[in-house]
């Protein structure tokens, strides 16, 4: 177990340093400027020498390796840099705007818990029936539908044809219901397909036939044995959509307007805020890899085996 858990983190380790390493270059790579964007910003008509001075202020002419060096190092000391849009520590700006999202993405989940489970039983169960087609149908849908379309469609129905909310809310629950639908309904759709596929297979196990030879209820066999172990891909996937639903949110927070990482992350790539960029595609980054080795460790508890069989994988 403790060769698994060490090869494991080394993985997500390796990972995240690409991660960090592509997203520096690709922000950096960019044909705009980032001296001549900023210089733009706060001066009317800067001239080549100020442009120039900027850059030099803010390190950009440094090869591009060294740039990467001098950050890594003070993300390691815990300084992410200082944001060019707000003037405030990177760490500061996305303190302040990761709880808005945080509550977004807790409401989706919740969407998301409460409904694939008892939907995706109910569809394998009565395989073929006509709730199975219908939710077949409206899982396809919910998968193909764009984000952005689906969340003007919630606010031109829900806030302008009935208006139920309003079209621009803050702070509190009921501003937070339309957007956590739009990230939820991809994503429980997707749980739904694999979850019934998942289930559906387990109910053709020697176990099952077992279960009922001994005569045992359906109910007993599908909800006490069954569920238990259709879980563990549906964990693996639950966690994975967390770190999508979080790195994912700019467009949900765009079109709600909700002041949340996404958004923030948004702003700073139009305003071309390179320290803001790294900064918020790092802690996304950490976010991500902590969900995975967190669906790992759920899923080691569900069905003990996997560990000898991972651990066989890295031998």
């Amino acid at each position: 177990m403790f060769t698994y858990i060490r090869k494991r983190l080394i993985s997500l380790v390796i990972v995240l340093f690409g991660i960090t390493v592509l997203s520096f270059l690709l922000s950096n790579i960019s044909p705009v400027d980032p001296a001549e964007a900023y210089a733009s910003r706060v001066l009317k008509n800067p001239t080549p020498e100020k442009i120039e001075e900027i850059r030099l202020e803010m390190g950009l002419n440094l090869p591009l390796y060294q740039q990467y060096i001098n950050w890594i190092g003070n993300c390691l000391k815990g300084d992410l840099g200082t944001s060019l849009l707000t003037k405030n520590p990177v760490s500061y700006d996305i303190a302040q705007k990761m709880p808005a999202t945080i509550q977004l993405v807790a409401l989706a989940l919740f969407f998301i818990v409460i409904s694939f489970i008892p939907i995706s039983v109910i569809s394998a169960v009565r395989k073929n029936s006509l709730f199975d087609h219908f939710v077949k149908g409206v899982s396809i849908l919910g998968i193909s539908i764009p984000s952005f379309w689906l969340g003007f469609l919630l606010l031109l129905i829900f806030a302008v044809t009935f208006p139920i909310f309003e079209v621009v809310d803050y702070g509190n629950i009921r501003s937070l219901i339309l957007p956590a639908l739009v990230l939820a309904i991809p994503a429980a759709s997707s749980f739904i397909r694999l979850f019934r596929a998942t289930v559906l297979s387990n109910l053709n196990k020697d176990y099952v036939v077992y279960a009922k030879a001994r005569g045992i209820s359906t109910n007993r066999i599908v909800w006490g044995h069954v569920l238990k172990n259709s879980l563990p891909p549906i964990v693996t996937l639950f966690f994975q959509n967390l770190g999508y639903m979080l790195a994912g949110s700019a467009v949900v927070e765009s079109v709600f307007s909700l002041k949340g990482i996404g958004l923030h992350l948004l702003n700073a790539v139009m305003a071309r805020d390179l320290p803001t960029i790294n900064g918020c595609v790092l802690i996304i980054a950490l976010i991500f890899v902590f969900c995975s080795i967190l669906a790992d460790g759920i899923n080691m508890v569900l069905n003990p085996r996997m560990i000898e069989r991972e651990e066989a994988l890295y031998e």
